[in-house]
């Protein structure tokens, strides 16, 4: 047997930093590995889309994450797949089969196969009462975890204020917060259709009050606030006016703990706020801290999630919407990128044994057993042909146009993302009661 295997992969590279609508592009490529080295091949199951992918690919995020980053690059910071094959110097115990989820940000995971070291993975439960999509979306988890747990230690009665109600890290928190006996009073941008249905699910999940941002300006807000204990803590995700005017509501020797920044807006911290009230600023950057912390500490935290998740899929769980990769990949981009209202987080899936997601079928077992059969031979045929690929011809352009020109209402459809639209139903008839009487 050869040493080395050129893996066949299909994927989203970008030859240079820039707009993901002009350097994005849908490739065939090989990876070559070494079955002597300390690398693993792992194939792609899922992988989130997330706002910040976009200023990835732009390249500007993360400070000199840009200058580390090989050209190409494949986009995407995290996924989840299963190991295909393991290097014989491979310094952490992986073998065939196992689940991971890719650690290191620099490693891109969108594509079918990725060729990392060994200790780029984490291993995951592989449990069938867990949704995949959660276990690509492991990052969310571990910024909840440690936004609500390693800043302030929460006591039961206490309250929490948190920008932002419809990211998935914010729902993550819902529970967090209400494991912890504290009340959780967030704050969603309104002018959505569904602002109504999503306040309720929210406060179901563990949120004590969702408001709109312009609510907490008013002195509505303050009475709203006045027979509890005054807010000892600010989950800070939006940055700008809004969540400088939850600061005014803290109590003294509060802390704002801020990890994202959503509107590209700064903050006005007051003075006032600093001296005499001693608020405490501080922030949460996941890639920092990925770097710091060790195997085990990840492990127990994925232990902690997949137990949380097991409990019927809703005690620290997000809102998510699923893509394919090869077909529908426009559709997530615009959905995380373009949506500002949209309240759930796109995945995309990778086609393989799960490329049938969309309609159920009656022998889906039997079926998902021979496409994996299938897609084996294929790949083995593709990476055993002594046929050298053409760059050029190998390259499938996506064309990005305007995709919700198409749907009934264009400009809701961008606001909202792209699920409320398909799944939209007409309004039932109204019975005619002329014909009732007859």
């Amino acid at each position: 047997m050869s040493t080395t295997r050129m893996v066949a992969v299909s994927g989203w590279r970008y030859h240079k930093h820039g707009s993901p609508t002009k350097v994005l592009q849908f490739e065939k490529y090989r990876l070559p590995f070494d079955r002597r080295s300390d690398q693993v091949v792992v194939k792609m199951l899922a992988a989130p889309v997330h706002r910040h992918d976009k200023s990835v690919i732009e390249g500007h995020y993360g400070g000199s994450r840009s200058k580390l980053l090989s050209l190409p690059a494949v986009a995407g910071v995290e996924g989840v797949g299963v190991i295909e094959e393991v290097g014989s110097a491979s310094p952490v115990a992986l073998k065939e089969g196992d689940f991971v989820w890719i650690n290191n940000q620099s490693v891109g995971t969108w594509a079918t196969h990725i060729v990392t070291s060994a200790t780029n993975v984490d291993v995951v439960p592989n449990r069938p009462d867990v949704d995949i999509e959660y276990l690509a979306s492991m990052s969310l988890f571990l910024t909840a975890h440690n936004i609500c747990h390693n800043f302030v230690t929460l006591q039961p009665g206490d309250v929490v204020l948190q920008t932002g109600a419809s990211g998935a890290i914010s729902q993550i928190c819902q529970s967090y917060i209400r494991a912890r006996g504290a009340k959780l009073f967030q704050t969603m941008q309104m002018g959505r259709t569904e602002a109504g249905v999503l306040s309720e699910f929210f406060k179901l999940r563990g949120a004590y009050a969702v408001v709109p941002y312009h609510y907490a300006r008013t002195n509505y807000m303050r009475r709203l606030l006045s027979d509890i204990p005054p807010p000892k803590l600010l989950l800070n995700h939006t940055c700008g006016p809004n969540a400088s005017q939850l600061v005014k509501l803290l109590g003294n020797n509060g802390t704002v703990v801020t990890y994202g920044n959503t509107t590209h807006r700064p903050m006005q911290i007051a003075n006032h706020d600093l001296i005499q009230r001693g608020i405490q600023f501080k922030g949460f950057f996941l890639r920092n801290w990925l770097e710091q912390s060790t195997r085990e500490q990840r492990m127990r935290i994925h232990q902690q999630t997949v137990e949380s998740l097991t409990i019927s899929q809703g005690h620290s769980i997000f809102r998510a919407q699923r893509f394919k990769m090869d077909s529908d990949s426009a559709f997530a981009f615009s959905t995380a990128w373009d949506a500002p209202l949209a309240s759930r987080k796109p995945i995309l899936r990778m086609v393989g044994e799960y490329g049938e997601w969309r309609k159920p079928r009656h022998d889906q077992a039997q079926w998902n057993i021979g496409r994996t059969v299938w897609d084996d031979l294929v790949q083995q045929v593709w990476e055993s042909s002594a046929v050298h690929d053409d760059p050029q011809s190998m390259k499938y352009y996506t064309p990005f146009r305007d995709i919700h020109s198409e749907f009934l209402n264009g400009k809701e459809s961008k606001q909202m993302g792209l699920r409320e639209v398909f799944f939209r139903r007409p309004n039932a008839p109204r019975n005619n009661t002329d014909e009732a009487k007859v």
